[in-house]
C-alpha cells in the first residue's frame, strides 16, 4: 500500500509549508496509521515559534494522536487493520527494532538498535519529529499503539499522553488527602493536572491563571479558588486562603520564570525545606533565577518534570480513567479544525483568541 499525503512543516518561525509525503512499507515490526484526531499540545507552539528547545526547525507539529490502523507489519502480533488506536508520541521517538535483548524482554525504550522509518529534509536539512500529527497519516512502531477503548472517542483519546504524564506527576509528588495545592497555568496542562490532583483527593487547590475565561473552565472542573495574578497578588492571595502557610506542593505548568519564583513563594515556610515545587511547563526563555536563601527555606524539594518518560502502564491508565468517566475531557477541548485550517489553529492559542484551550486538528 503507497501511501501519498501532504504534510504541513515549520519551515521558518510563524510559517507552514506545506509538502507531498509519501511512507515506506511498514517494517516488520511497524504500522501505517491515519490519523483521525491530533490534539495541539503547548510544546508543539513552541515549535511553531521556532523556540522548541529540542526540535529545531525545520520541524512537524503534533504528536498527541488518535487514529485508524491502516497497514500493518509482517511481525506484528497486537494490532489488526481497522483497530482504533492512541499512538504515543507520533513523529517525536525513534522506533525500536523489536529485537534486541531490551526489546524482547518487553523494555523497547532502552533498545540498543532504535531506526527512523523515514525521514525528510527541507533545504538539506532533517526535519524534526517527522512525520507527526498534522499529516494525515504517521508510521510508528506496535508497541507505541494503544487500543482505544470502545465508550472513548477519538477526541478524548488524543490527550492521552499528557493525562498519563500529568497523573505520573501527581502521584511522584506523594501528594494526597491533607494536602494543599496551587496550580499555576489553567492551559491544557494545567486543567488536566487540576483534575488528577482533585482524583488523588488534594484539597484546597488554587489556580493562578492570568486569563480570566480559563479560570472560569479551572473553577468549573473544581477548584477550590481561582486567582489571576495580573488583578492581584497571587502570593499574598494564596497566603490569605492558607491562613498564612503556604501551600504543600506547587505544580507549575507555565513555564514562565515569573510564575515559577511566585510558586517557589507560595510553598510553605521551613527551615531545610516543606514543600515540593514541580516545573512542568517548557521554557521558551530558559535563563531562571531563584534568591538561593528563598529556596533552601522553601522548597523541600524542587523538579523538572518536562520530558520525564511516560511508560505503557501510564498510558493503559489514562485510557482506563478516560473510559470510567472519571476525567471531563470535552469541557476543555474548545475547538476541532481540519488540518487545512492548522495555521489558524496555531495562531488561535497564541494570541488566546476565541476563548481558546484545548484545540485539536480533525481529519
Amino acid at each position: 500500500m503507497c501511501v501519498r499525503f501532504k504534510s504541513p512543516i515549520v519551515v521558518e518561525p510563524y510559517k507552514f509549508k506545506w509538502f507531498d509525503i509519501e511512507l515506506p512499507d511498514p517494517g516488520p515490526h511497524e504500522a501505517i496509521f491515519r490519523i483521525r484526531t491530533c490534539l495541539i499540545c503547548g510544546s508543539d507552539l513552541h515549535v511553531y515559534k521556532g523556540l522548541h528547545p529540542f526540535a529545531p526547525l525545520p520541524a512537524c507539529c503534533g504528536h498527541e494522536v488518535a487514529a485508524d490502523v491502516v497497514e500493518v507489519g509482517g511481525k506484528v502480533t497486537t494490532l489488526k487493520v481497522g483497530d482504533r488506536v492512541y499512538v504515543a508520541g507520533a513523529g517525536s521517538r525513534p522506533i525500536p527494532c523489536g529485537q534486541c535483548f531490551n526489546c524482547v524482554r518487553g523494555d523497547a525504550s532502552h533498545c540498543a538498535n532504535t531506526h527512523v522509518s523515514t525521514s525528510f529534509e527541507v533545504d538539506g536539512k532533517k526535519v524534526a519529529r517527522f512525520p507527526s500529527g498534522f499529516g494525515e497519516y504517521t508510521i510508528g512502531h506496535e508497541g507505541h499503539a494503544y487500543k482505544i477503548p470502545d465508550n472513548v472517542s477519538y477526541c478524548e483519546a488524543a490527550v492521552t499522553t499528557d493525562l498519563a504524564y500529568v497523573t505520573g506527576v501527581v502521584k511522584r509528588s506523594g501528594a494526597g488527602i491533607g494536602d494543599s495545592a496551587a496550580i499555576l497555568g489553567a492551559g491544557p496542562i494545567g486543567l488536566r493536572t487540576l483534575e488528577a490532583a482533585k482524583l488523588a483527593g488534594i484539597s484546597p487547590i488554587v489556580v493562578s491563571e492570568p486569563l480570566d475565561y480559563r479560570l472560569e473552565k479551572a473553577k468549573e472542573l473544581g477548584a477550590n479558588e481561582v486567582v489571576n495574578p495580573l488583578k492581584e497578588d497571587a502570593i499574598e492571595r494564596v497566603m490569605q486562603l492558607t491562613d498564612g502557610t503556604g501551600v504543600d506542593v506547587v505544580y507549575d505548568t507555565a513555564g514562565n520564570a515569573k510564575a515559577t519564583n511566585q510558586g517557589l513563594a507560595m510553598l510553605k515556610p521551613k527551615v531545610g525545606g516543606a514543600g515540593k515545587l514541580f516545573l512542568m511547563g517548557l521554557y521558551e526563555h530558559p535563563d531562571l533565577t531563584f534568591n538561593v536563601s528563598d529556596l533552601m527555606r522553601k522548597a523541600g524539594r524542587i523538579a523538572a518534570e518536562w520530558g520525564i518518560g511516560v511508560g505503557p502502564k501510564d498510558i493503559q491508565d489514562a485510557l482506563s480513567m478516560i473510559d470510567q468517566g472519571k476525567l471531563h475531557i470535552l469541557k476543555w477541548i474548545t475547538h476541532k479544525l481540519p488540518e487545512n485550517r492548522a495555521e489558524e489553529a496555531m495562531k488561535m492559542l497564541i494570541q488566546k483568541r476565541d476563548k481558546a484551550i484545548g484545540v485539536e486538528i480533525i481529519h
